[in-house]
């Protein structure tokens, strides 16, 4: 048994912890405790979960993990040194975020063209009709066999006023109403925009002791992402504790994609935020803690 073993095995039973009590504070299975205890580093997942766990426990018992590890932490395995250089969570955030499309510039051009042919047909009429009025003919007076009646003339006139008149008007009842139209639809597209951004994202409600809770009570799907770019412990627990998801054959590069739409809550334990990435409908989510321990918790019914 290692020194660092015995010192916190003895602090456990001081305090009349037993290791199935232990594995419920901590999280961590109960055969990792007794390694722990026993100084069987070499049964922990990897150098990085050794202090994670015995950070834990020092916490479960209300010990000061950094005094423990800076005590005892020669004893335990070096984490290798990362060669990878992956990008900044900022970076991969913004180039996973969709690109909104333009709007086309089609549509102004097309109610262009209409509008100038309907105005040219518009004067098209009225030059017609003022050279029907007046086109050449025999008068009246200078042919006796023709009878002519003043009201007959008067009617046709007042007729070819009101269709010139009405022309220009029914153009522009035609260009407010495409404007109107193109408006409205305008307004319905950001509408529809914004209530499927509302839709998707959870907010943020709280965040204490490296638990952060989200109110999802707003969103139908809940898909999370969750992306590994290094080592770290994971698992997605319901709101009794339980683990429903414990990532065992996840390895660094690969990324799980989990649909939990039927679940009111989730909880996902996360213990190195800084080799994971998570995305909630496939928006990431920024870890509001620096802590790299830390749980997201999805919760359908915050109050």
């Amino acid at each position: 048994m290692s020194e660092l073993g015995h010192y916190l095995k003895t602090k456990r039973e001081e305090q009349g912890i037993s290791l199935e009590r232990l594995k419920e504070l901590t999280k961590i299975q109960k055969r990792y405790l007794a390694a722990i205890e026993e100084g069987r580093h070499e049964a922990l997942p990897g150098a990085f979960y050794a202090r994670a766990f015995v950070k834990s426990y020092s916490e479960a018992l209300g010990l000061n993990p950094e005094e423990v590890l800076e005590t005892y932490g020669s004893e335990l395995p070096q984490p290798k040194q990362q060669t990878n250089d992956f990008p900044s969570r900022a970076e991969r955030t913004k180039s996973q975020r969709p690109k909104k499309k333009k709007k086309s510039a089609f549509a102004p051009v097309v109610f262009g063209i209409i509008f100038f042919v309907v105005v040219a047909a518009g004067i098209y009429l009225v030059i017609q009709g003022t050279a029907n009025n007046g086109s050449g003919g025999i008068a009246p007076e200078d042919d006796p066999s023709i009878e002519v009646d003043s009201n007959d003339d008067q009617t046709t006139d007042t007729e070819d006023n009101n269709e010139s008149s009405e022309e220009p008007a029914s153009e522009d009842e035609e260009e407010s109403v495409t404007d109107e139209q193109e408006q409205e639809e305008n307004e319905e597209n950001e509408a529809e925009e914004k209530t499927e951004d509302d839709q998707s994202v959870p907010e943020l409600v709280s965040t204490n002791n490296r638990r952060s809770v989200y109110d999802a009570s707003n969103v139908e799907e809940m898909v999370l992402e969750i992306e590994l770019d290094g080592n770290s412990y994971l698992d997605v627990q319901d709101e009794s504790g339980s683990v429903i998801e414990d990532f065992a054959g996840v390895q660094p590069g690969d990324t799980v994609e989990l649909d939990y739409s039927d679940r009111d809550y989730v909880n996902v334990n996360i213990g190195n935020t800084t080799a994971v990435t998570v995305r909630f409908n496939g928006e990431v989510i920024e870890y509001p803690d620096d802590a790299v321990h830390q749980y997201l918790i999805f919760d359908k019914t915050v109050d």
